[in-house]
């Protein structure tokens, strides 16, 4: 476990305040139902509102497309660890609110 908390904590940012969301997901069979981006789009709207970026670290290559979907974007190579899974450490910049969209447009 030290290997892999020493492994992150290189690779996330620092220098610009954000949400870190450490673990998003739903069990095995709720799975494609829509939950997981239901809860994801909670947590980055309230991301927007705050003028807040979030990282994460997506742990299969279906979730990394779900959070791509989602404005996120790869921050390079994957953390490997032992024989543990990639985690590729990912970023989405604050997005204007709608509200903001609206006076904007």
């Amino acid at each position: 476990m030290r290997a892999l908390s020493q492994a992150l904590n290189r690779r996330h940012p620092t220098g610009a305040r954000h949400l870190y969301l450490p673990f998003v997901g739903v069990t095995g069979e709720r799975g494609g139902a829509g939950l997981g981006s239901a809860m994801l789009r909670q947590r980055l709207d309230r991301a927007d509102a705050d003028g807040l970026g979030v990282y994460l670290e997506a742990s299969s290559a279906r979730s990394r497309a779900l959070y791509m979907r989602h404005g996120f974007e790869a921050l390079g190579a994957p953390i490997q660890v032992a024989d543990g899974p990639p985690l590729w450490p990912m970023w989405r910049p604050p997005l204007p609110t709608s509200q903001e969209r609206n006076i904007n447009d």
